[in-house]
């Protein structure tokens, strides 16, 4: 189901709603891939929305094109690289905040409001966590976090992140230091998964999913998410 979310320059965006048994529950906003909201965001936001989350999965690139949904063939890549390239991640910010807004004043919304997301929406998670006003984020193998290094020490809300050792997006010499920003900030915490790679838990991905890893990092976001909505 899509809702419609005003945004506070007069515009209004669509995202994918997913919900829980009975229909209500604390909220997850959901940033997807540089693939858009696709089957596989669409499968992650059920699976959210199975652990008792009001989930909106966004149609981030909006501004640049409405409702792109991509494949993983070498066309999907192409032009989700394209928006990627242009994709404005402040811009981003602002959006990824007028939907936290509209979740909380949603009928079905009860209890805290998190985010979370994957490649370009694992880089939006850590953002949330440093800039918006959430009860917590989870990022999955952010690409572009190293490009955001200052804001490591100044996270203020629960962070969790997830990234693979294979991953060609984060490189040990990018990973090193977005590992540096972070340390010493008791409100994030990391974990790494040894044998991952990038997009390791997207199920439609046969190239690189991992399920055993897959599950880990759900199984963990599911306790981080709970914990703090307790």
């Amino acid at each position: 189901m899509k809702v419609r979310i005003p945004t506070r320059d007069g515009n209004a965006f669509d995202a994918h709603l997913s919900l829980p048994p009975g229909n209500k529950g604390p909220g997850v906003v959901m940033i997807p891939e540089i693939f858009g909201v696709n089957e596989g965001i669409h499968r992650a936001a059920d699976l959210f929305a199975r652990q008792g989350y009001v989930v909106l999965a966004l149609d981030i690139f909006w501004r640049m094109e409405r409702n792109v949904e991509l494949g993983y063939d070498e066309a999907g890549f192409e032009k989700a690289y394209a928006l990627h390239a242009a994709f404005d991640y402040e811009q981003g910010v602002a959006d990824m905040g007028d939907a936290v807004e509209h979740l909380r004043a949603m009928e079905s919304y009860t209890g805290k409001v998190f985010v979370t997301g994957y490649c370009l929406g694992g880089t939006m998670s850590y953002l949330a966590a440093a800039r918006l006003d959430v009860d917590g984020a989870a990022g999955y193998y952010g690409t572009r976090i190293h490009n955001f290094l200052d804001d490591g020490p100044r996270i203020d809300r629960p962070l969790m992140l997830h990234f693979g050792r294979h991953d060609h997006t984060t490189p040990p010499e990018l990973l090193t230091p977005i590992l540096e920003a972070i340390d010493g900030n008791a409100n994030v915490t990391n974990f790494i998964y040894e044998d991952a790679g990038h997009a390791f838990a997207n199920v439609m991905r046969d190239d690189t999913y991992m399920p055993a890893d897959a599950e880990r990092a759900n199984a963990r976001t599911f306790e981080f998410f709970g914990r703090l909505d307790g």
